[in-house]
């Protein structure tokens, strides 16, 4: 099994005009928050979903269960802070209080910005509690998203593995 290493990280454009934050995110669309404890609910990753595009390296990425499970868990034990930019040396702009995996049924929810999300069971789910000042970068409309930072092993899938994807 590929092992997988990931750092949560905010996008942020610090230089960016201020926009209201409609809790959108560019890996996953914030579907929870709460203003009073500075609280955000993320898909940090859904299960056996192909990337919407591909990436700067030219991929379009995916992890099954299993991997991602194994992420989630080991994330919570190993690195709760969460960073900026993507950037090191950033870490402390919130810390991750919850890491899960769903595990269904499928769960409608309307997201912070009003869209309909569909939360399927295998996905993975973190809570962040931010400090105060990313809080309020994050009401700002300076911080876009959560995106997962890491690395694992890439391997071309087999057919039927590929067949199985979700759209």
């Amino acid at each position: 099994m590929p092992e997988a290493v990931f750092k949560l990280r905010v996008s942020v454009e610090p230089d960016a005009e201020p926009e209201p934050w409609n809790g959108s995110g560019i890996a996953g669309k914030v579907i929870k928050s709460d203003d009073e404890r500075r609280f955000t609910l993320t898909v940090a990753y859904p299960a056996n979903k192909p990337d919407v595009g591909k990436a700067a390296d030219g991929f379009r990425d995916f992890a099954g269960f299993a991997a991602i499970e194994d992420a989630a868990w080991n994330y919570l034990t190993k690195s709760q802070q969460v960073g900026l930019w993507h950037e090191n040396g950033t870490e402390g702009a919130g810390r991750v209080v919850e890491s899960y995996i769903y595990r269904g049924p499928d769960w409608t929810v309307a997201a912070a910005d009003g869209s309909e999300q569909l939360v399927k069971s295998g996905d993975w789910l973190v809570g962040i509690r931010w400090t105060e000042d990313t809080w309020r970068l994050i009401k700002e409309g300076r911080i876009g998203g959560v995106s997962m930072q890491g690395k694992a092993v890439r391997r071309t899938p087999d057919p039927a593995t590929v067949a199985d994807l979700r759209s």
